[in-house]
């Protein structure tokens, strides 16, 4: 690792400025549970690193009547117990999937949701691949069990999140400062397949950071469940989750928002199951049907078809027990 300077601003506006000048040589820094492992692989050698812990602003959880705002260096840790996030169920299941307690107690939600991929040709300085700008991806026709299934052409990353899946669920927006303005975009919007953009995860320019989280307070209204499949329990990053929110009175299933995990280079909106179950009476058969709709576009690689299969029935899962909690 090489050296390089850090500062750590007072002032938020003072960010964009820094981005703009020094570019893909400038990290981010809040709880560097991402930001160090891509500077010990090798991926990043930044010139200057940008603490953010000291921009006040960016460490509070605010509500009002319209939504609940959360700072995007808010430490995961801390999130579970307010009471203001408490009205999500499934925002509070997704981020305590998330790693280990002493990774929550460092990783902040912005951070989470700017997580680069965890592809290993990707992290390796010995494969210049195509999202670290170079020709091919090296998982086409390499080691890929755990690479996308859905949205991958032409690279099959999978986006590590657990958390953007059910703020896309739960409809939240995200806003972003850059030198000039800032702006809010949803979280949906936020992310971008490798065909729109084959080296970055999101719209982010140059100049931009992501500030706060915003969560509409009538998403409170909405069942929310979240449920993550992984090859260890203690911790890791999922090989298949799925977020789910919608309302289910007399059995009718209405408002349905289901968003697929570790399937695809970004959380992918299962809009042809939604459609499916929307305003329709709940029961196996339909469940079946949804999921089995959402994935005949599937295209697994050599190794990783078992997803197809685990992706179906832990949409059936999640919904089934989205439907009997309280």
């Amino acid at each position: 690792m090489k050296s390089f300077q850090y500062i750590f601003p007072k002032e938020l506006q003072a960010v964009p400025k820094l981005l703009a000048e020094y570019g893909e040589k400038c990290l981010l820094y809040a709880g560097g549970t991402d930001a160090l492992a891509r500077m010990k692989d090798g991926i990043n050698s930044p010139e200057l690193v940008i603490n953010l812990k000291k921009i006040k602003e960016l460490g509070v959880v605010k509500a009002n009547r319209k939504r609940v705002e959360i700072g995007a260096a808010v430490r995961l840790a801390d999130l579970p117990t307010d009471v203001r996030v408490r009205k999500f169920p499934g925002l509070i299941e997704a981020i305590e999937s998330v790693g280990t307690i002493q990774l929550r107690n460092m990783g902040t939600i912005g951070g989470n949701l700017n997580q680069r991929p965890r592809c290993w040709y990707f992290k390796s300085s010995r494969f210049p691949c195509l999202r670290k700008g170079g020709e091919s991806c090296f998982a086409i026709y390499g080691e890929n069990k755990y690479h996308c299934i859905l949205g991958g052409y032409p690279c099959y990353i999978v986006h590590p999140s657990d958390i953007a899946p059910m703020l896309i669920a739960l409809d939240a927006e995200v806003e972003i400062l850059g030198t000039k303005k800032s702006r809010w975009i949803k979280v949906e919007d936020f992310y971008v397949l490798p065909s729109q953009d084959p080296l970055h995860e999101t719209v982010l320019q140059r100049d931009e950071l992501v500030t706060r989280i915003l969560v509409p307070q009538k998403a409170g209204l909405l069942k929310s469940h979240y449920v993550k499949f992984r090859e260890r329990d203690s911790f890791d990053f999922a090989m298949v989750s799925v977020a789910v929110a919608g309302q289910l009175n007399d059995a009718v299933l209405t408002d349905m928002r289901i968003v697929l995990g570790g399937v695809a280079p970004k959380p992918w909106r299962a809009r042809k199951a939604e459609q499916v179950l929307e305003g329709q009476r709940m029961s196996e058969d339909l469940l079946l049907q949804a999921a089995t709709e959402e994935l005949a576009a599937a295209e697994p690689l050599e190794q990783n078809e078992y997803k197809v299969i685990l992706a179906r029935n832990l949409m059936k899962r999640a919904i089934q027990q989205w439907a009997d909690a309280r």
